[in-house]
């Protein structure tokens, strides 16, 4: 039997709505567990009024994606699945979407992580994306099929598959453990994929599992919260998953001047006049190089309140 994991933090109407969707799946031989992630909109009781059937655990506090799934990871293992299916709420499964996964799964007995075919919400005939490669040229993660057509195929060997759809094998988990909750938001399924990887399990796509994803529809704080955490994460990601030498290769030549670029714009931009448009790349290069001094000052997990506050209130701060 197959667990849905879906993390909910603020998002009720995103959760109502694909969990409806669950319900009209040709296979309905699974269970949901739904982890609330201290959510205040009062989801909880939204979605134990709806979907008693549900197994909803409440947090009390927001864990951030990988601590929130860990959660319900845990639970899902000691209850004995086999089969777990991370899920992101802001998404709308197809009817056969679990049909086309358990199937892909009984045919390819060797591969232990099954990512899916998430196509734009509101651009249906677009792919979100289907996950990454990484390129040390970059020293980051091309992003394939990205905004390509629907009917996009990759004949290559992912790193890590799309997080917003992923089936895992119960061995997986056994074998390299649950999320790093330090990562707290972004690269934390590249670091568990990449984990993986180093163990032996190998990964692919099922195309026909198809999703509608809303992308990122509970990230309220919009591009700087992804500024903060996608430049910590990433050094953090690379210090975990490069070797010593592939890493001091990578940081001179790429990551160092890169960190010195975005050190420059933050002081360039707080002295530049005070628009709208100049307040919001302020608060973006103050996430960022934030993020930089929090990776290296070893300050890990959630970002400090007082950053989200800026980051929250823009407009009141010049910084």
């Amino acid at each position: 039997m197959t667990a849905f994991i879906i993390l909910n933090y603020n998002g009720k109407e995103d959760t109502l709505a694909c969990l409806a969707s669950l319900q009209e799946m040709t296979e309905q031989n699974y269970s949901c567990i739904v982890v609330d992630n201290g959510s205040k909109d009062d989801s909880a009781a939204a979605i134990r009024e709806a979907f008693p059937q549900v197994i909803l655990l409440e947090t009390g506090q927001n864990l951030g994606f990988a601590g929130g799934n860990n959660v319900g990871l845990k639970h899902a293992l000691k209850q004995g699945f086999e089969n777990i299916l991370l899920l992101n709420n802001d998404t709308i499964v197809d009817p056969n979407f679990l049909t086309a996964l358990l199937k892909a799964a009984a045919e390819k007995p060797h591969i232990s992580i099954f990512g899916a075919r998430p196509l734009r919400y509101y651009e249906p005939d677009k792919l979100d994306h289907l996950g990454g490669v990484w390129n040390p040229e970059k020293a980051a993660f091309d992003l394939i099929g990205l905004g390509a057509p629907a009917g996009f195929r990759f004949e290559g060997q992912l790193d890590y598959v799309c997080g917003c759809a992923t089936l895992i094998r119960r061995s997986v988990f056994d074998t390299v453990g649950l999320f790093e909750p330090l990562f707290f938001l972004y690269w934390e399924e590249a670091d568990l994929c990449a984990r993986a990887k180093r163990a032996g399990f190998q990964i692919d796509v099922c195309y026909e599992a198809t999703l509608l994803h809303k992308v990122a529809a509970s990230m309220t704080g919009g591009k700087p919260h992804i500024a903060y955490y996608w430049w910590r994460n990433r050094l953090f990601w690379m210090q975990r998953n490069l070797s010593p030498l592939e890493y001091k290769k990578i940081f001179w030549r790429k990551v160092f001047p890169e960190i010195m670029q975005v050190f420059k714009l933050r002081l360039l931009k707080k002295f530049h006049r005070k628009s709208p448009e100049n307040i919001l790349k302020s608060v973006q290069y103050l996430a960022a190089t934030t993020g930089i001094i929090d990776f290296y000052c070893n300050r890990l997990g959630p970002a400090s309140p007082m950053l989200l506050h800026k980051i929250n209130k823009p407009q009141n701060t010049l910084l």
